[in-house]
Formats: C-alpha cells, structure tokens, sequence
C-alpha cells in the first residue's frame, strides 16, 4: 500500500528510519498528487533510493515546524510551493489576500512573504552547516536579476538573497537528482565553501541548476549578462539582460548563462528536460493522491486536480505576460496515451469519482504531441504568433486521438478540457472545434483574447483579435450543430504595458457591442521574468527598444473599472475615465 511521505519523528520510527537523506519545505499543504512540485520531486528522488521527508506550511514564527524530521543526511531542498509566495500573498492592486487555494479551509497568511527566503534564513539557524538547494517556482522565476513589483526595486538573484547552496530552475528533476547524487557519494557530506560560494567551478555542472562562484575561468562559450549592479541602475541595461537571456532560454542547447553580482557570480546551468518516457515514469509514481490525512479542513486546490492528469509540459505560445515557457520550457513533452489511460484508471480508483474526468492537459491543452522539427531550434520568442513557425508541426491530430482514447475508457463519462486552449491553434483544424463542442465543455469554454487593439496585442504577443471571432462564430456554429447551449468565456487583461485609457476603452465599446459581460477582470500583475514585467519596470520594449506607455497608479484602477463598467463601484471611476478622454457620451451605453 502506497504511504505519504514521512512529516513526523512518529513516522521516521514506524518506519525504521533514523536519518532522512533529504527534507523539502514546502509552501503549500502536503497534498500526495503530481500536480505539486515539491511533492513530485519527493517521489522522484524516493525512487532513486534517498528517503525524503516534508514540512509541510511550516510556522516560521516558532522552530518546532523545522525541528521535527531533524537534520537530514545531505540536503534541505526549500520551496514556497505552487505559486510566488508574493503572487499568493497579494492581489495585482497590491492588497492582501484573504484567501490561499493551496492551504487547508482556504485561509491566507500561512506562508509569509519571500517564503524561500524566510524558510532558508530559519534553517540556516536551526541546522547550521548542511546545504540548501532552492527550487519551485518562486527560485525558478528569481534565477537572475529581477525586478519585484512588491519591492519596485530590481533585487539579486534568489541565490544571493538567500546565501542558499544552490538553486534549482524550471522542471528540475535531473538537476536536484544530479545534486543529491553528488552529496551522497562525496567523501565530505557537505563539499560547499560557508557563504555561499560554490567549490564546483571545476567542471561540476548539474543541469537546471544555478551556483554561485568567484571565478568564471572554467566556463568557455558562456553568455555573460550585464551585471546586477548595471540592471539594478540602468533600465536599458536591465533590458539588454532580459533579452540576452530570454532569447537564450528559446533554443534547445543553449549556453550557460553567467550574470556578475557584487563581487561574485551566478552560473546557471543549461536546463536538461526529461524525455517522453521519463515523463510517464515520473507521473505514474506511487503517488497517495489525496491531502494528508491530519488536515480536518478542505483545500480547494485539490478539488482542481483530483480527477486531472497532466499529458504535457512546455509552451510554444510565448505570451508575453506568462513565465510558464521561462519555467517549463518553450518545447513540448508529451505523455505517451497508454500512460495517461494508466494514470486515469488510478485516479477512477478513488471513492468519490463520479465519472467525470475535469482536464487532461497542460500549459495549453490543444498543444499535446506538438514539436518543433528544427534540430537546434531557434530564438522565436512564440512558435504561433504573429504566425504558425514552418518547422513546428502543430497538428491538432494527437490532441484530437487522446481525447477519443480517453472518451472510450469504461467509466468515464465525461472529458473536460480544463486547462484552457489556444483558439489560433484550434482555427487549424474544424474538427478538433467540432469535437470539443460536442463531447469535452461543460457549458462554459475558457479562452484568451486578452485585448482587441492591435498595438496592445502586439505588446502581448496575442493574435489579432479577428481570431477570437472566427473562432466564437466556429464554436456557436458547433454547438448548433450538436443541439448544445454552451458560451465561450474570455478573459482580459486590463493596464497591460502598453494599453491606454483610449485602449481600455475600446475594448469597453467591444464587450458592450458584443454582450459580453465579464465577472473577473486581471489587472496585469508584473511577476518575475516576464517580458511584460520588463516593459512595465523599463517602459522599453526589450526586443525593439522602442518606448512603452506603461499605466501606473490611478490610471490602473481606472482602466480596470472600464473593463466593468455595470456594477455599481465602478460608476464614478468610469465617468472620471471618460472625462480625461473627453468621450462623456458612452457613460449611458457602458453603465445600463
């Protein structure tokens, strides 16, 4: 029978285990599933033969939470879990969140702010001496050099702020196996220089991994970056360096990355993804699937992935605003069928399936079994815009196939398409549109458009918003066809880098003459390593170097009001937008 990870000293003696080989911290709550990274790296290392342990939500206040599992044999690896702990803590108007999907009654404040920092500086104190490797989103996205809208303030390299041992990026099971396996078979269990400063510049060089050295002799053919101090005092600079690394990141080889901070360096590894094969493996580990068993109350991120299975990593789609390709990867690594149908008759097993499958998908559902036939790849920020690259086979047949494999299994009576799809990508293929209306919406279609104006569009990196259009008038005419009532609901972006209160009002005009009313509206949130984030704190555009209008202050919240122009707090915002535009005349038709 498949057990949880041990969380107690109880555990460690029911098991006969005297010392964990590696401890994971951890953000969220310990729920058993491989939709949550710290828990999936557990299982990947167990199966390599370490035991692994996780603290689970730590107190930070108190040194009990730390305490209990002891110190382990090689490393505590450090993460503050799902999400940003600055994301999950603060809403894009920078007021505090209420609520956290990933803690037990849905209740915020259980991490506290730059969560990895905090867990780090506790364990350095309480465990003097033994290494720390950083990982999850939170270090992934803060590899290099920054800017952090909390702060508004370019900040170092996670790796520094932390003085952890290393930090690992993206889907970085290979790096922090390489590292555990190097601790393990060394002669001194702890082969790191005190402060921070790596002893592994000869020749060590793990994948998806980031060190900090002295001296960058060893590493020919590395792309060097302007340095911390360049960026943190020259937006054009800070621009130069986004660009530098974020081409890099596109190709499938790149170098490593070297970026000078204070008399130091941080090296960051090439990352090294795993293959379709190891990504079944990884998947199809003996994962529990439900939260711990000492939580009393709900987490609502389960309820999201219960009865999902992920088919793919990776994003082709290069949205400006989103980091998932900075994380994950721009290439696509796809599940084989047969074991997405093993994961599923797993996920049937549990007592309160019903039949409904919610999503089997990824960053980008319609994206399975898509790659790119170029050997090395290229700099293309986005593989679909402003066109369909020649060299990326974008059919849609291998989604369509898994959705028919899936739709056959007994006991399944319903596939959802959960994590959203790209409509640029669907418009390829009538079929996949045809399909989707009929067997895998439940009512309602989540889409993208995120603006109709070109310019803001551009900024974006999203199709022309005469896509979204002859996708809607495909989709309507689907569900005529299959007797069905179903909508599409889209999502927006308001304040993006770029948009102004003419723009905001355009798409005001559009919903309006659409009847499209929205409930939710993104007012854009700069999170680490975007190329959105890069205009916002530079106003430049990284790739042309031309200026960009950024909304701060006022005109943010104006803009977001606009978006929502019916409801009754936003009256005054919306009448104040259209008198700095000298458009008074649209108030009636955007507010009745």
């Amino acid at each position: 029978m498949t057990e949880f990870l041990p969380v107690s000293k109880n555990d460690l003696r029911k098991r006969g285990i005297d010392q964990l080989d590696i401890i994971l911290v951890t953000g969220d709550a310990y729920i058993d599933h491989p939709s949550f990274g710290p828990v999936l790296i557990a299982r990947y290392l167990e199966t390599h033969g370490f035991k692994v342990g996780i603290i689970a939500q730590p107190d930070w206040n108190k040194d009990e939470d730390f305490l209990k599992l002891g110190a382990p044999r090689l490393f505590f690896g450090v993460s503050s879990g799902n999400l940003d702990s600055m994301v999950a803590n603060y809403t894009a108007d920078n007021k505090i969140r209420r609520t956290d999907m990933y803690t037990p009654g849905n209740i915020g404040g259980k991490r506290p702010n730059r969560a990895t920092i905090v867990y780090t500086s506790k364990l350095k104190g309480l465990f003097p001496g033994v290494p720390i490797v950083l990982g999850g989103v939170e270090a992934s996205l803060r590899r290099f050099a920054h800017y952090d809208y909390w702060d508004d303030k370019v900040r170092r390299s996670l790796i520094f702020d932390t003085k952890a041992d290393y930090l690992t990026y993206g889907m970085s099971e290979k790096g922090i196996l390489a590292i555990a396996n190097t601790l393990s078979s060394s002669p001194s269990p702890f082969p790191m220089e005190r402060g921070g400063t790596s002893k592994a510049s000869d020749g060590v060089r793990w994948p998806n991994t980031a060190i900090i050295v002295k001296d960058i002799s060893a590493y020919k053919d590395a792309l060097l970056l302007p340095s911390y101090e360049e960026v943190a005092t020259d937006k054009k600079k800070y621009a130069e360096a986004f660009k530098l690394y974020y081409l890099e990141g596109r190709k499938k080889h790149p170098r490593i990355i070297i970026q000078p901070c204070q008399g130091r360096n941080v090296i960051v590894f090439p990352p090294q993804n795993l293959t379709g094969p190891e990504l079944d493996a990884l998947m199809e580990l003996p994962f529990v699937r439900a939260p711990h068993p000492s939580y009393k109350e709900k987490i609502p991120a389960w309820d999201f992935v219960k009865f999902s299975t992920v088919s793919h990593r990776g994003c082709f789609g290069g949205c400006s605003f989103c980091a998932i390709s900075q994380h994950q990867g721009k290439y696509i690594t796809s599940r084989s069928g047969e074991s997405i149908k093993r994961e599923i008759a797993a996920i049937m097993k549990q007592p309160d399936f019903t039949g409904n499958i919610l999503d089997v998908g990824g960053p980008t559902a319609n994206m399975y079994g898509m790659s790119c036939k170029k050997e090395e790849g290229c700099t293309r920020a986005s593989c679909i815009y402003p066109n369909v690259c020649p060299h990326l086979d974008a059919s849609l047949k291998p989604a369509l196939s898994l959705l028919r494999t899936i739709r056959q299994i007994p006991g399944v009576k319903k596939l959802f398409i959960g994590s959203g799809i790209r409509y640029d990508l669907a418009l390829l293929d009538d079929e996949y549109i045809s399909e989707i209306a009929k067997h895998h919406v439940g009512g309602q279609l989540s889409v993208a458009p995120e603006h109709v104006c070109e310019e803001v569009l551009l900024m974006m990196g999203k199709p022309k918003i005469n896509k979204f259009l002859e996708f809607k008038d495909k989709f309507d005419a689907a569900n005529r066809r299959h007797n069905k009532e179903q909508f599409l609901i889209p999502y927006f972006i308001s304040s993006h880098p770029g948009s102004t209160l003419n723009h905001a009002l355009e798409l005001a005009l559009f919903l309006k003459e659409h009847r499209i009313r929205i409930e939710q509206v993104q007012n854009f949130t700069p999170s680490p390593m975007t190329a959105s984030t890069c205009m916002y704190y530079t106003g430049i555009d990284p790739f042309t170097g031309k200026p960009v209008h950024i909304p701060k202050g006022e005109e943010r919240t104006l803009q977001k009001a606009l978006l929502q122009p019916h409801l009754e707090k936003n009256r005054l915002k919306v009448g104040k937008a259209l008198r700095i535009l000298g458009k008074n005349k649209y108030f009636t038709e955007l507010t009745s």
